[in-house]
């Protein structure tokens, strides 16, 4: 699923530019979700899993420019694409290696062929990879192809397309080799958002038919993740 932000101060601009992302995406062979943030804050205690990420520069506080510095310093991969009134700010752009610098108001032909060289340049991305090693093996497991994770005591077991899959490691150690990629669902499951198919029950089914229990304490943060989820797939 392609995952998008946009953050801009003026929610009125924020909106007009998800309904004409939503719009090119429509009828294109994927899913994705469209997230809003109103201001830098907001985006920079967020997962910052995104793979697309649409900037405003004029913001109150901290500017769209100087928050592209601070994300790619923390470690976001995403591509990044600028939407302003402003043109003195493009040779900053590429400091920050950004893909585009849009000017608002944005035409959609413009914005198609930016999205279309975004999509081009995901898809030659390589899927990223869990490396796991037992005292007798070792092998690289696509996140893809992993429906959800799940600790039992001082073990993990990957359950994957290929099968189960276990090792010794704990939790913590696992969330954070999987760049949040995945989601805490309850405190010994982590999901893969790429296979929710629905929620229910506090349980979540995902697209092999597997059930995995949610936890009270993470139950909104489902929810969100799933409206997300929802709204992109509608969208389609």
């Amino acid at each position: 699923m392609l995952n998008i932000a946009i953050c801009d101060d003026e929610s009125a601009h924020c909106q007009r530019l998800k309904d004409q992302v939503a719009k090119l995406l429509s009828g294109r062979d994927r899913t994705f979700q469209i997230s809003c943030y109103g201001n830098a804050l907001q985006l920079l205690t967020s997962p910052l899993d995104q793979d697309l990420l649409f900037l405003d520069i004029r913001m109150p506080g901290l500017d769209g420019m100087s928050l592209a510095k601070r994300l790619r310093a923390k470690g976001f991969g995403g591509i990044l694409v600028f939407v302003t009134v402003l043109t003195e700010y493009m040779a900053d752009a590429f400091e920050v290696e950004a893909a585009d610098y849009l000017c608002k108001p944005i035409d959609d032909a413009r914005l198609e062929r930016t999205l279309d060289r975004s999509l081009k340049r995901l898809e030659e991305r390589p899927d990223p990879s869990l490396f796991i090693r037992t005292a007798s093996w070792c092998r690289s497991v696509k996140l893809s192809q992993i429906y959800y994770c799940e600790v039992i005591n001082r073990k993990i077991y990957l359950h994957t397309k290929e099968g189960v899959f276990d090792h010794y490691g704990r939790m913590k150690d696992l969330e954070q080799q999987l760049g949040g990629h995945f989601i805490k669902c309850h405190r010994s499951f982590l999901i893969n958002p790429e296979h929710l198919s629905s929620y229910a029950g506090g349980q979540v089914t995902l697209t092999d038919g597997s059930k995995v229990p949610v936890s009270r304490k993470y139950h909104q943060m489902l929810m969100d993740q799933m409206l997300r989820y929802m709204d992109g797939r509608d969208a389609l």
